[in-house]
C-alpha cells in the first residue's frame, strides 16, 4: 500500500467518527477539512495534518517491519501514537507498505 492509498482510505472511511486504541487509551478519529481530527477520552483534541501522517509513514518505511507500529520509535512526533493506530487499522500487511 502506498501513502496516497492509505490517505484516501482515511478520507473515505472516517467521514464519521471511528474508535481506535493508542497505548491502551481509546480515542475517536474523524476526517474533516483535509486532516484527521482526534478526540481523546481525556477531552483533548488534535488535528493531524497530511504532512505529519506522511512523515510517520516515511519513517515507518525506514524501520524493520516488526518495529513499524511501536510508538516509541517516533518520539519526535507528538501525535505518532494516534497515527500509528490508524495506520495499523488500514494497513493489513505492513510488509506491503511502499
Amino acid at each position: 500500500m502506498k501513502f496516497d492509498e492509505f490517505w484516501n482510505l482515511v478520507a473515505t472511511t472516517l467521514t464519521t467518527p471511528k474508535k481506535f486504541v493508542a497505548q491502551s487509551n481509546i480515542f475517536e478519529a474523524k476526517y474533516s477539512g483535509g486532516r484527521i481530527m482526534v478526540s481523546t477520552s481525556h477531552g483533548s483534541l488534535w488535528a493531524i495534518e497530511r504532512s505529519t501522517a506522511r512523515q510517520i509513514w516515511t519513517k515507518a518505511l525506514s524501520l524493520h517491519e516488526k518495529l513499524r507500529f511501536i510508538h516509541t520509535n517516533y518520539s519526535d512526533i507528538r501525535t505518532s501514537a494516534y497515527v500509528l493506530s490508524i495506520m495499523k487499522h488500514f494497513v493489513v500487511d505492513e510488509s506491503k507498505m511502499e
